[in-house]
């Protein structure tokens, strides 16, 4: 289900593909999209919830003004505290990748596990 939130004016979007599993934030690489986890959330259910955001510029999210690291992790923070749910696992491709091991390098209460992928 595509839902959306809104961090410092912007609207950003993600897919939560639902069901009772452990939650795994997915963030996808450069010129993608959240989308691009669909065969991926479809092959962990009903073990993993994958919860995958459209980084800013990137699917439905709105564009931005910058696009530093600062910038993205921010977003993933927000993004995290929108779901209201405790440490998680976090997935990186690509540019998610670099996004994912900041974050957990800046919140490391706020990371279970790390998968960096490319």
């Amino acid at each position: 289900m595509r839902e959306f939130f809104v961090v410092d004016g912007r609207k950003l979007s993600y897919l939560d593909f639902g069901g009772p599993g452990t939650p795994l934030l997915a963030l996808h690489g450069h010129y993608n999209e959240a989308s691009a986890f669909v065969p991926m959330a479809e092959a962990l259910a009903p073990r993993w919830r994958v919860i995958a955001l459209d980084q800013r510029g990137h699917g439905e999210s709105d564009r931005a003004q910058r696009y530093e690291r600062d910038d993205y992790v921010a977003d993933v923070a927000a993004f995290h505290r929108r779901l209201g749910i405790g440490p998680v696992a976090v997935l990186g491709h690509s540019l998610g990748g670099v996004n994912a091991y900041q974050y957990a390098a800046r919140q490391p209460d706020r990371v279970r596990a790390l998968i960096v992928e490319d």
